[in-house]
């Protein structure tokens, strides 16, 4: 056996771990860490390392399939393509553009948005477009919009061992971004930083803090802005020099008198000197590094956790520096690749704004349409599209690469919708999946290193992932699916392209100037070495570790808003029939809904079944021991999972993994979305899969 090994990224979360893939004769041989990479340095996580059986898993798509007679049936790509094409013709015309829309995950490829966006937004002249990045990351793309005036995370990676503090909050990073994690020990054992972790659940990531808030669920603006009244309060601001760099200082400090920490500690349930205490730590530090999750932007009251967090680290002068700043990591390879291109209902390429005119102006001319084909009104969010299957004004829904009927909360309801849909296309790489299941059209899908596309990271990095072996049966890239329906949809001129190289080399244009310029970048380059941090505007530009180190942000004055954000309980409360609240999370040996993970053995024995974690208080008033089959119930339905009891939650709280659905190797009712709220935060429309009221009570069925 020669192996050979190809330089590429991994295509699970945001942080943009450098792999090297050997293969031999064709077939995927092994996958390891690459050595000296910047991000990971041939460190490598459970997913990667696991991945090989991938490939040749069970249940991979090669062939296109038409739902006929209830039955879906294999078809050639050419019956696949003309059927497709007519069936959504026929409904733009009958019932217009808005009739269609495209949500895809967040792991698709640069140029893969790119080309949706195009298809949708130039061609058919429907701002219908989305991608799980909105269940992901809209509330930080929205926080930093507000706060900075742009989506765009300035701090990098390296600024991991300059820090002294870390303020991680939402999330259990040693299990959803593990080589991040293993940064932040190693520099809190080597250089001394102390950590600060706020999450409700005591977790792998808490056991290594300095201080551990474990709040109530939801209650994050209230404890920031007890951080910052204390901050304030015992002179840690230099409120002169804040006032150069941000507005609305006077209106925070009016707002931060309602939240002493005697407050925030009745409603948070954190300990007031404890409160206290991680305000002082802030204070003192002189280099705090802020990293937040999901628990932030699964809520709604989403935007203003980000926003409240933002003043922490305006305030005490910790951003735009070595070892400062604020740092989103995205739960998807391609979330920030997405949004900067254009892969959300109310964005256009290159950081654009599709209520903006002049932004439409700028995309309409660089497309040669006219500007009344954009429309200015953003389209619907993957929520208001299936709001739209129910009421009939959306037809048409193409699911690429995602599956919204494992991913999406309150799954009866989405259930319910997508089977409204005349035409449901689901472009994937298995089948079945619980979205494939009910599709009237299944396209057989390239995955990771079987098509060729860039990704860019959380600290702004683009890099390469090429094609190394070919993809099963008659299995298609997304980019030529893509541009094969536009095409017998009669758009050839708009979509002339024979490689994702020529995608890219267009797409990059329309990034020319803004903060995520990308003209430097060629194919070739990103070959060659490590990717640059964007914006990178010229083929000798190194990249941009950090952005607004000259401390002038793209808003009106040129400085940061410090917004003044108050609290409010979440949308759902609990009460005698629903006493408990729901937070869910994710596994180390399963990603999303488990479409690969779950068809890869050793990640599947590690984790075959779905979960309850349980406070012993709980679990013995509930008459519930460790083992029992537990039911957990909410107004919306019910989901089961096994009785973990653990003092990792809190008392009338309980914990359940998001993975497990039904369509792989496990019985039905025991998916977490099958119970969680369908509500969202009005501001970033992402819903709210961190708080739902439920009851609990051990299953007595077989």
């Amino acid at each position: 056996m020669t192996i050979q090994w190809h330089k590429t990224t991994c295509p699970y979360c945001g942080f943009g771990c450098g792999l090297m893939v050997g293969a031999d004769k064709g077939k995927i041989i092994e996958i390891k860490g690459m050595e000296g990479h910047p991000v990971n340095n041939g460190m490598i996580c459970t997913l990667p390392a696991n991945s090989v059986p991938m490939f040749t898993a069970e249940g991979r798509l090669a062939k296109p399939m038409i739902r006929r007679n209830g039955k879906l049936s294999p078809v050639t790509w050419e019956e696949a393509i003309s059927h497709i094409a007519a069936q959504l013709k026929k409904i733009i015309e009958t019932h217009g553009p808005g009739a269609v829309a495209i949500h895809s995950g967040a792991t698709c490829m640069t140029e893969e948005y790119y080309l949706m966006n195009k298809l949708m937004k130039a061609s058919i002249g429907s701002n219908n477009v989305e991608s799980s990045t909105r269940l992901c990351m809209a509330s930080s793309a929205m926080g930093f919009v507000s706060t900075i005036g742009a989506d765009a995370p300035p701090a990098c990676y390296d600024d991991i061992e300059m820090a002294d503090l870390f303020f991680i909050a939402g999330n259990n990073m040693a299990v959803s971004v593990p080589a991040l994690f293993m940064r932040v020990a190693q520099a809190k054992e080597k250089n001394g930083a102390k950590v600060i972790v706020v999450d409700p659940r005591r977790s792998e990531t808490s056991a290594i803090a300095d201080i551990h808030l474990q709040i109530r669920p939801g209650t994050d603006v209230a404890l920031n802005n007890a951080l910052a009244h204390v901050l304030l309060r015992e002179g840690f601001v230099n409120e002169e020099k804040v006032e150069e760099y941000a507005s609305g200082l006077a209106d925070l400090k009016e707002l931060l008198k309602m939240y002493p920490p005697s407050k925030a500690s009745e409603i948070t349930g954190c300990p007031e000197q404890l409160i206290i205490d991680a305000a002082r730590t802030i204070g003192r530090s002189k280099a705090m590094l802020t990293f937040w999750f999901q628990g932030y932007n699964h809520s709604t009251q989403a935007v203003f956790k980000n926003n409240s967090l933002h003043n922490l680290w305006l305030l005490t002068n910790n951003f735009c520096r070595p070892g400062a700043g604020p740092l989103s990591i995205t739960g998807e390879c391609n979330a920030l690749g997405c949004r900067w291109i254009g892969g959300l209902s109310h964005l256009l390429p290159g950081m654009r704004m599709v209520a903006n005119p002049q932004h439409r102006q700028e995309v309409a001319d660089f497309w040669g349409i006219s500007i009344d084909k954009l429309q200015p009104i953003p389209g619907r969010s993957v929520i208001d599209m299936i709001k739209g299957l129910h009421t009939g004004d959306v037809r048409a829904f193409w699911s690429i690469t995602t599956n919204p009927a494992a991913s999406l909360p309150n799954t009866k309801w989405i259930l319910e919708g997508l089977m409204k849909a005349e035409l449901l296309i689901v472009q994937d790489i298995f089948h079945p999946t619980e979205t494939s299941n009910l599709a009237t059209v299944v396209l057989p899908a390239a995955q990771w290193c079987e098509k060729t596309g860039t990704f860019v990271s959380s600290e702004r990095r683009i890099e390469l992932a090429e094609k190394i072996i070919d993809p099963p049966g008659e299995a298609k890239p997304d980019c030529e699916i893509l541009w094969l329906i536009a095409r017998a949809m009669g758009f050839e001129r708009q979509f002339p392209y024979s490689s994702p190289e020529e995608v890219f080399e267009e797409l990059k244009k329309i990034t020319k100037g803004r903060l995520c310029d990308m003209n430097g970048v060629t194919y070739e380059r990103l070959r060659k070495k490590v990717g640059p941090q964007l914006p990178c505007p010229e083929a000798n530009h190194p990249g941009t570790p950090r952005l607004f180190t000259n401390r002038n942000f793209p808003r009106a004055d040129g400085r940061a808003a410090l917004l003044p954000r108050e609290y409010s309980a979440s949308k759902e409360t609990i009460d005698k029939e629903y006493p408990f609240v729901l937070i869910t999370g994710r596994q180390q040996w399963h990603f999303n809904t488990r479409t690969r993970t779950g068809r890869i053995p050793k990640l599947h024995q590690n984790a075959p079944d779905n979960f309850v974690e349980i406070h012993p208080h709980d679990a013995a008033n509930f008459n519930i021991n460790a083992g029992d089959t537990v039911e957990v119930a909410s107004s919306r339905g019910m989901t089961k999972g096994i009785a973990h009891i653990s003092d990792r939650v809190l008392r009338g709280t309980v914990y359940m993994p998001i993975h497990y659905g039904n369509a792989i190797n496990i019985e039905d009712g025991r998916l977490a979305n099958l119970v969680i709220n369908n509500v969202y935060d009005i501001h970033s429309k992402q819903p709210e899969y961190k708080f739902s009221a439920v009851t609990i009570k051990k299953s007595y069925s077989c």
